[in-house]
């Protein structure tokens, strides 16, 4: 992904602002870029929308509904500590998130720990592969010396990808799974 040249102060402040235009697995254009605090009510729809099982994978429990400290969370971050790459679609003439992937970088600069949410209307589209690639290429970018996550232990489908790229899985600790990866 190629870093984009900031356009105003705002984006200036960010330490990577990225852009990339994606084809997914059945055609569909998306443009994969850094999320701004401009983007809240598409994630608040992209969070709104999931279904049970997507939502109980990526945040544990059921969500409802985002609430507005919630989504000012996940928009307004600050890019030194952490990444989120968004995917927008746009459909009817109207723009969607069609799934984030975030990066927590740790305080020592050498870990970070990652999530990854694909909408339903998304998955099995090859996006959730594009975040992983995207992912690592920032650590590396970032010089961390590793990445690692927490997966529920019946999402099959992430547990699946995360083989596919090379994760340690670790044991069943209460249905939650940690996996990590050397960078």
């Amino acid at each position: 992904m190629e870093p984009e040249k900031p356009n105003n102060l705002h984006d200036a402040l960010h330490l990577f602002t990225y852009r990339e235009n994606w084809t997914s697995r059945d055609r569909r254009s998306v443009t994969l870029r850094s999320i701004t605090s401009k983007d809240k009510r598409i994630e608040k729809e992209l969070i709104d929308g999931l279904s049970i099982q997507s939502s109980h994978y990526r945040f544990f429990h059921v969500l409802k509904e985002a609430t507005e400290e919630m989504v000012n969370q996940f928009c307004d971050i600050d890019y030194k500590n952490e990444i989120a790459i968004i995917a927008e679609y746009n459909s009817n003439d109207r723009k969607r998130n069609v799934g984030v992937v975030r990066l927590f970088i740790d305080p020592s600069l050498q870990t970070g720990e990652f999530a990854i949410l694909v909408a339903d209307t998304f998955q099995n589209s090859g996006l959730g592969t594009k975040f992983m690639e995207t992912l690592i290429d920032i650590g590396r970018e970032r010089g961390l010396k590793s990445i690692y996550g927490t997966v529920l232990a019946d999402n099959e489908s992430m547990l699946a990808l995360v083989k596919e790229f090379g994760f340690n899985i670790g044991a069943n600790s209460g249905g939650e799974i940690r996996i990590d990866r050397q960078l």
